[in-house]
Parts: C-alpha cells; structure tokens; sequence
C-alpha cells in the first residue's frame, strides 16, 4: 500500500511540472523570390527567380513581376548610376522574362519564353483533336508584350508519331482564362 501512496505523489508532482511551459519569441517567416544573386552586365541585370508555389512565375510571368519587383526602389538602389534605359531579366529553370524600362521606370516592352509548360485546356484538346496518333514531346511558349499588355502569345510544339516528325505553331488567346477543368 506503502508503494502504491509513493507513485501517486510522484505522479501528482510530476503532472503539476508537467503544465509549465516556455514561451518562445515571435518567429518571423518571409519569402522574397528576388533576394537571390543578381548578375549585372552594363544596364542589363539578371534575376535567379525562387517560386513560392511550383509553376506560379510561367503560369503569368508579368503577374510574378508585378508581385515582387519594384522597378522604382530598384532604380533608387541604383541612383548614382542613372541610366536611359534598364533591362531586368527574371530567369528560372523553364524560361525567363526580360522587361525593357525606361529612365522613370515605365515598362516598354516584355518578352518570356519558357519551355515544356502546360498548354491551355482549350489548345490540348484542339491539338489531340487534330492530330490523333501524334505525342508532343516539346513545347516552348513565347510571349511578346508593350507597355504591360501581351500583344503576342503562341506556342511550337514538337510531335511525334513513330519515326515522323513535325513542329506547329499555336496561337494562344491574348486573353488566357485557363478552364477551371483543367
């Protein structure tokens, strides 16, 4: 009885220590897809991109631009050495965005190109419909843009069907709204 008296009150203390806890400073959590190393030639400057989610930069590379680029602190960081023109290139794995601005910061021109990326629903089901028999086995999508809209947006694609080879051209619309079936 002796015995079973002495573990309660090892467990009546061990529980009442049991309850303490330490409280640990605030920990702050950042994601800055620019804070990589930046490759400087001239006014030309190249950006290694980090995603936060895998695809978010080819998926709407100018959207990406906007979210976390400043031209206007880029170009303050840089104020001893004004230029007439910056050319800012965002490079990744699949491709890369170059954005031509000018001396105040307006963006004059884009052009992306990235290669094996998810064609729009509307554009695979034409391409399966069209060429049955065929299996794409590359792609590259290349967009050309002015002053912040895309004036230009089109796929090469690469099939193959056996020992047979050919590349067409996909026009994809200027205004992409993926379905969400895709």
């Amino acid at each position: 009885m002796k015995t079973v008296i002495f573990y309660l009150v090892l467990l009546a203390l061990g529980t009442s220590h049991a309850q303490e806890f330490t409280e640990l400073k605030e920990a702050k959590v950042g994601f800055a897809p620019m804070a990589s190393s930046v490759e400087r030639n001239g006014n030309s400057f190249s950006f290694n991109v980090k995603e936060a989610v895998v695809g978010e930069f080819e998926k709407d590379p100018l959207a990406f631009m906007e979210n976390y680029f400043s031209i206007d602190d880029f170009i303050a960081e840089l104020k001893p050495e004004q230029y007439d023109r910056y050319e800012v290139s965002f490079v990744s794995q699949k491709g890369q965005l170059i954005a031509d601005f000018d001396k105040d910061g307006t963006l004059l021109q884009t052009n992306s190109r990235f290669k094996n990326t998810l064609l729009p629903y509307n554009l695979r089901k034409d391409l399966y419909r069209d060429h049955k028999g065929w299996a794409m086995t590359k792609n590259i999508r290349i967009t050309r843009g002015e002053k912040g809209e895309v004036t230009k947006d089109y796929y090469k694609v690469n099939l193959e069907n056996g020992k047979d080879r050919k590349r067409i051209v996909l026009q994809a619309p200027l205004s992409v709204t993926d379905i969400a079936s895709n």
